[in-house]
């Protein structure tokens, strides 16, 4: 299972985005065929009812991915991107290493430490076709719960914060475009 994670982690340090699509199990993949269909179809009033995180995933991919390699690239296509322009946070994961292993049949699960030192994160795989496999869909939850605890911490609503995150990095003209499906 540590081997399993060094992988994982040495795959999104590399930004080596074939290797990380490799690593994640099915689910996670799919994850990535939902967030797609989103890109393309969703307008703007549907995309706000989506979680938070997935708004802003949404609208940075329709701004960093031309429409029509997004309409062509498959899933898996995606995760490569998305890991070869860096936005897996190899910064955060820079920071992490393995602690506690524990394994219960095929699931199993990685307690990070973070700068040397143990922390309430965990990463779980799952064993796909005879390898372990990383489960990205407790990573985003845990990345949605953060949101809306910065959300109640500042007393602002989920439109203020998406918006807010999406001026940090785009320029007006792309948080509009971002907003439009490129179906």
């Amino acid at each position: 299972m540590a081997e399993a994670f060094a992988a994982y982690r040495t795959a999104v340090l590399a930004k080596d985005g074939q290797a990380v699509a490799g690593l994640l199990t099915a689910e996670s993949i799919e994850y990535y065929a939902a967030i797609k269909k989103l890109a393309m179809t969703a307008r703007e009033p549907y995309l706000r009812q989506a979680r938070v995180s997935d708004q802003l995933v949404v609208v940075k991919l329709r701004t960093s991915v031309p429409a029509e390699n997004l309409r062509r690239w498959s899933p898996s296509r995606l995760v490569v991107d998305a890991v070869e322009r860096g936005d897996m946070n190899s910064a955060s994961v820079q920071r992490m290493s393995s602690g506690e292993v524990d394994v219960a049949g095929d699931i199993g699960t990685v307690q990070l430490k973070v700068d040397g030192h143990d922390s309430p994160l965990s990463f779980t795989f799952y064993r796909e076709g005879g390898r372990w496999k990383f489960r990205l869909i407790p990573l985003l939850e845990a990345t949605e719960t953060a949101l809306r605890a910065r959300m109640q911490e500042q007393h602002i609503t989920e439109r203020r914060l998406v918006d807010d995150q999406l001026a940090a990095t785009l320029t007006p003209e792309q948080i509009k475009a971002g907003w439009l499906p490129t179906g």
